[in-house]
């Protein structure tokens, strides 16, 4: 490798004499802009023995001040182990994920169970005679009777907390009150 020549060399030549490849010089050559001592046949360049010197002196020096080189068995196993750490980085990454899917459907269902709740309390409440009590069904049933006899309504508005309410205040003629109102009654209060 120290062995050099005194007569101008090809990059060709110079990979032969100083052991490293052809792309390498051709890199260092650019690198470096050696300019090429003559010019022959075919267009190939000729660098001098300065030229072949300074390369083996550069690669010498560089092997000097490398560190130990890892063996393919050691890179292998270096990138398993960087592959795994991967593995269980994205396995964790999955996780979190359905995690934070979870979250997000749980809370768009609270969202949309509250948006049901608000648009309930909002709408306004019509009094006619035939408000639905949330008791019971056994509570709401009447018989044809009851339905069809005669009553009068007094309708009051109120605002509570911004919003509207209306109550109706029912009264039957010469009846006793049915269970629906009586109902009512106890579940509206009186305004």
């Amino acid at each position: 490798m120290t062995n050099t020549k005194t007569k101008p060399m090809t990059i060709t030549e110079l990979s032969r004499v100083t052991g490293v490849s052809g792309a390498s010089i051709t890199a260092l050559v650019k690198k470096w802009k050696l300019k090429p001592t003559k010019t022959g046949e075919y267009n190939r360049k000729y660098y001098s023995a300065k030229d072949c010197q300074r390369i083996i002196d550069y690669y010498s020096s560089k092997a000097k001040t490398a560190t130990k080189t890892a063996t393919k068995d050691e890179i292998i196993q270096i990138l398993r182990e960087q592959i795994e750490d991967q593995r269980h980085q994205i396995d964790q990454l999955n996780e979190q994920l359905k995690m934070a899917q979870i979250n997000l459907s749980q809370s768009q269902q609270l969202q949309l169970r509250q948006a049901d709740q608000i648009k309930r309390l909002e709408e306004p409440q019509e009094a006619t005679g035939d408000v639905v009590s949330p008791s019971s069904s056994q509570d709401t049933e009447e018989s044809d009777e009851d339905t069809r006899m005669s009553h009068k309504t007094n309708e009051e508005t109120t605002t509570v907390n911004g919003h509207t309410m209306r109550a109706a205040h029912i009264t039957v003629n010469d009846k006793k009150p049915s269970k629906k109102h009586e109902t009512l009654r106890k579940n509206c209060g009186n305004f």
